[in-house]
């Protein structure tokens, strides 16, 4: 398999940066000049997406081993970690890979509208259940529509993720040029992602990095009471709760995202 296309800039602290489903790169645009004024930032298309459309994972029922495989070479000692959505999940899976290794080079994670388990699950133990995530009859319908109409069922999932959001419709459109402005994405990582958010659980976690997990209020796939599951998970994890912000926070609300985002990640530098 080839090797990852990896984009890095600015001064400081290693932070490696990851983006969330169908998406690429280009989605940080707003916050990228603040994040490169601190940090010296990798900015990483995920495997299938992007500049890395091109890099595709083989294994179609659990691609999160060899998206790990891919990553690890560009996680230096001290490394800050930080993912959105679907990246939040391979940061964790990362976190767990270099904790089953005894490795401890990284300083410190932010999982921006994200979460250890993107699913809803039964059950009546607190391991068990897991309300506060999206039910799993929406992400098999996205993942039915997807061969037949990929485009169409992208835009829609852009579209879940601001409503309720004001003035959303330009960001929208933002993110979509953003989506498209660095090469797309194969459809084959579309399905291995979706089965990613779908099967992924990392609420068991083995790592103890310090943790900073960033929601919005008006989160559609990531619902605001998925904090009080977190508590109870990871007492000792920071989290911050934007208000007025949608699925992607740092689109809605750059400078409030930065601003904890720096906070954060300063106080383990």
């Amino acid at each position: 398999m080839k090797p990852l296309f990896v984009k890095t800039s600015g001064q400081g602290e290693p932070l490696i940066v990851l983006h969330g489903w169908g998406m690429n790169s280009a989605v940080w645009e707003s916050v990228r000049p603040a994040l490169e004024s601190r940090y010296r930032v990798s900015w990483i298309d995920l495997p299938g997406h992007g500049k890395n459309q091109h890099v595709v994972a083989s294994n179609a029922v659990d691609s999160m081993d060899e998206i790990v495989d891919l990553m690890m070479p560009h996680i230096p000692d001290g490394a800050h970690l930080m993912g959105w959505s679907l990246g939040g999940l391979v940061i964790q899976a990362i976190a767990e890979r270099l904790s089953k290794m005894g490795e401890n080079k990284i300083k410190s994670m932010t999982l921006v509208a994200s979460t250890p388990k993107f699913s809803q699950a039964g059950g009546s133990q607190q391991v068990d259940s897991w309300q506060h995530a999206m039910s799993l009859e929406v992400l098999n319908t996205f993942s039915e529509n997807l061969s037949q109409d990929t485009e169409g069922t992208l835009k829609r999932f852009i579209a879940l993720q601001f409503m309720g959001v004001k003035d959303s419709k330009p960001i929208q459109r933002e993110l979509i040029s953003a989506m498209q402005k660095w090469g797309g994405v194969h459809p084959e990582s579309l399905k291995q992602g979706l089965a990613l958010l779908i099967h992924s659980d990392f609420r068991i976690a083995t790592h103890t990095i310090p943790k900073h997990w960033i929601l919005a209020e008006r989160d559609r796939l990531i619902p605001k009471e998925v904090i009080n599951d977190l508590k109870l998970l990871y007492p000792d994890d920071q989290i911050t709760l934007l208000e007025n912000a949608g699925h992607a926070p740092f689109m809605t609300q750059p400078k409030a995202f930065v601003d904890c985002v720096t906070t954060f990640i300063e106080s383990y530098v």
